[in-house]
């Protein structure tokens, strides 16, 4: 192919050295594009305004079609076979996997999931792209559709009773009628004991250990930086010694916290995602047309790469460059954590079991969801995107997400969740912190220039960072008082405080 197709933009450039005129046509919209050797403007290609050019150093690998990719079998559109093999399935289901005397609820079922494999078909199809292009784009679509379907049943939910929604539950699965045991991380806090030297092991290694390690290479990959995976580790631990008055099963020995959950889990994780990024990163790849693909062993290489990333090239997201970016990577942080709390949330409230298929299936759902919402949230928040505007991606996950808010807030009204009070040694370090850090917000943006930021040295910057430490050292102290093991100054702060406590939560 002559001319080089910028996804990101949606231009095309010729090749240096013709003189000739090219002309680049979209297949989608079927507009004409004239292009010449010299500096002649694009106006408008699929409607959208070319404003920029993006930076070849910013640009993931991953948003362009390499080489002339456009023509590639691979990305051809396949619209009528999707349509052929969707009719031969679902005649294939009605012939052998429905019944005259199925009863009501496998009927339904059979029938939700069949309008559920419709629409993915549809979506997978018709659905704007997304950004990744590995493995495939319609791969990325279908989970933009499995997003779609899990927003339309949040919907369902929410104007359903709690009562309601559990016997929807026992219709999918009997099994949930029993209660599940709340495993309790915090009764034996003692690593070592004489009389069973291995209850350590046999009580704390168990497939949650492999669902941490796995949980935060992902997240790694997601955010692709180190920092941002580690701030969500220690931040999630926060939160749980935060709520454990409200989860019991956040309750945890302070080796689970520090050792086994951040150290070894979650750090484990993190470097694992650091080393695929560092060798997808430096990898590069001689990608030919699979059409020029003649030998066998040739086609399947093609194959197997086409099923990893082409590179990952880590994400710059200069937390400190100014306000506006620490509240984009603040609110990022924030969702990210607010995920993992509706996990707990809605399964207490429901009374789903840890390693039941629906947690589970919710889990896998939200880490491909996340891979392009994340992509489309640094590119728009960075500049990156000539639409300006949100991916679909994450306008789909940021709702997904409130609609869990509203839904867990709903059903714990209803069944009287959480409706014990946050402890006094939780609660007030957690107002102290948070007025510390706004302060420091204040003169580290507000009055401090960006060379005083970047020098470190002026009287303002020491004052600030003063706050910052302050407040970072009130949640410190809310964690060792809060772990139940160590209850680290507990007493002494709920002595000194107590008398003073209906005064600084007053709104009790």
């Amino acid at each position: 192919m002559a001319g080089k197709l910028n996804s990101a933009t949606g231009s095309f450039s010729s090749p240096k050295g013709t003189g000739a005129s090219r002309k680049g046509i979209d297949s989608r919209k079927g507009s004409v594009s004239s292009h010449s050797s010299g500096p002649k403007k694009v106006k408008k290609l699929n409607s959208l305004p070319i404003s920029r050019e993006i930076n070849p150093k910013q640009q993931s690998e991953e948003t362009c079609i390499a080489n002339g990719g456009t023509e590639d079998a691979m990305y051809t559109p396949r619209t009528l076979s999707v349509l052929i093999v969707l009719l031969a399935v679902f005649l294939f289901m009605v012939r052998y996997c429905h019944y005259l005397d199925m009863d009501v609820v496998s009927s339904v079922k059979l029938g939700l999931a069949a309008s559920g494999v419709s629409f993915i078909a549809f979506g997978a199809t018709h659905l704007p792209d997304s950004m990744l292009l590995r493995p495939h784009p319609s791969f990325w679509r279908a989970v933009l559709a499995v997003g779609v379907l899990y927003l339309a049943l949040l919907s369902f939910l929410l104007f359903q009773s709690l009562d309601t929604i559990r016997a929807i539950l026992l219709l999918h699965d009997p099994s949930l009628k029993s209660l599940p045991e709340e495993r309790q991380y915090a009764e034996d806090c003692r690593i070592f004991t004489s009389d069973d030297p291995f209850l350590f092991v046999r009580t704390t290694f168990d497939i949650f250990i492999v669902a941490h390690t796995l949980g935060y290479f992902a997240k790694t990959i997601i955010v692709r930086d180190w920092r941002a995976s580690t701030c969500i580790s220690v931040v999630f631990e926060i939160v749980e010694v935060t709520f454990q008055h409200a989860l019991p099963n956040f309750k945890e020995c302070w080796w689970d916290h520090l050792l086994l959950d951040v150290l070894i889990c979650n750090g484990g994780g993190t470097l694992l995602g650091i080393l695929a990024l560092r060798i997808f990163h430096a990898r590069r790849y001689n990608w030919v047309l699979s059409d020029n693909v003649k030998s066998k062993c040739g086609k399947a290489r093609r194959f197997i790469s086409q099923l990893v990333p082409q590179s990952l090239v880590p994400y710059e997201w200069n937390v400190f460059l100014s306000p506006k970016r620490f509240v984009q990577f603040l609110l990022l942080l924030s969702l990210m954590t607010l995920q993992e709390l509706n996990t707990f949330t809605v399964k207490h409230i429901l009374h789903i079991p840890p390693k039941h298929h629906l947690v589970v299936l919710r889990l896998v759902m939200w880490l491909f969801l996340a891979i392009p919402a994340v992509c489309e949230y640094y590119f728009y928040i960075s500049g990156l995107d000539p639409t300006n505007k949100l991916g679909p991606s994450v306008w789909v996950s940021v709702v997904n997400l409130l609609f869990e808010v509203v839904l867990a807030g709903k059903l714990a009204v209803e069944g009287n969740y959480f409706q014990e009070p946050m402890p006094g040694y939780i609660a007030i370090p957690w107002i102290i912190s948070l007025i510390s850090l706004c302060i420091w917000f204040a003169i580290f943006f507000g009055v401090l220039t960006l060379k005083q930021r970047m020098e470190k040295r002026c009287l303002l910057y020491a004052i600030s960072s003063v706050f910052f430490y302050f407040g970072c050292g009130c949640v410190l102290a809310m964690f060792a008082m809060g772990m139940p093991d160590l209850q680290i100054g507990r007493e002494a702060f709920q002595r000194y405080v107590y008398p003073y406590e209906r005064y600084i939560i007053f709104w009790r």
